[in-house]
């Protein structure tokens, strides 16, 4: 994996990456209304296929119709993966509130059970299948066909390689480093809260430019052989 500081540095190897970040901030301030956060994820496949393809800097936002359509592809796979967590979430949170609203004690002590259960076990899949719903977009991304999101044999093999999960695991690092910083800001009232809900997303979506750069150098390295030619034995006379 690359240095840290290099990767850190990426998206600023566009000219107009200042342009690029206000454009993708923008965006992820306005994820709620559905349409900007699909061509999110559609800058995400754009910019992950053209770092593993060996460009030296991040994309721009110039075709919409087509980040569109390959963020719609990205957002579908994302949401097959992320049923699980969400509908064991449903079940058990509730059930417990149904249980909790019995107005019995055993059944607010059972549901109040169920209730810190259900969270834990949600959360945990959540990151399970989080993390292998990013290594099934970032396939898409690289290959360009929407099946390869559901290659369970590449991508076992994708998410079982520590050269994927290493860049994986340190962009989380970072989103949460992100977070923590601008979130400091909430310690001066009002300005400070209202500055931090307005730099949040163009943060977030820089840190995202970083995390293609790590994640398509950690797929290239997890899948590496994908582009070395089988080897022939050769014959002797």
């Amino acid at each position: 994996m690359e240095s840290i500081d290099d990767a850190l540095r990426y998206p600023m190897e566009d000219d107009d990456w200042t342009m690029t970040v206000l454009i993708g901030g923008v965006l992820s301030l306005l994820v709620f209304l559905l349409v900007p956060a699909i061509l999110v994820y559609g800058y995400l496949v754009q910019a992950v296929r053209e770092r593993a393809d060996g460009a030296t800097q991040p994309p721009g936002f110039e075709d919409w119709g087509e980040l569109f359509v390959d963020g719609l592809k990205a957002w579908v796979i994302g949401i097959v993966y992320m049923l699980v967590p969400l509908v064991v979430f449903g079940v058990t949170v509730g059930g417990s509130l149904f249980a909790m609203a019995t107005g019995t004690r055993a059944g607010a002590g059972a549901g109040l059970a169920g209730l810190f259960g259900g969270l834990a076990i949600s959360f945990v899949l959540s990151l399970v299948f989080g993390y292998v719903a990013t290594a099934a977009i970032i396939h898409f991304a690289c290959t360009g066909e929407f099946g390869a999101g559901f290659d369970f044999g590449t991508l076992r093999k994708l998410v079982m390689s520590p050269e994927y999960a290493t860049p994986w695991l340190v962009s989380i690092a970072l989103f949460i480093a992100a977070n923590v910083v601008v979130n400091l800001l909430n310690v001066v009232p009002f300005i400070g809260s209202l500055i931090a809900v307005i730099l949040s997303p163009f943060a977030t979506f820089y840190v995202l430019v970083v995390a293609t750069d790590l994640w398509a150098g950690g797929y290239n390295a997890a899948l590496d052989e994908r582009d070395e030619p089988e080897s022939v034995g050769t014959a002797t006379v």
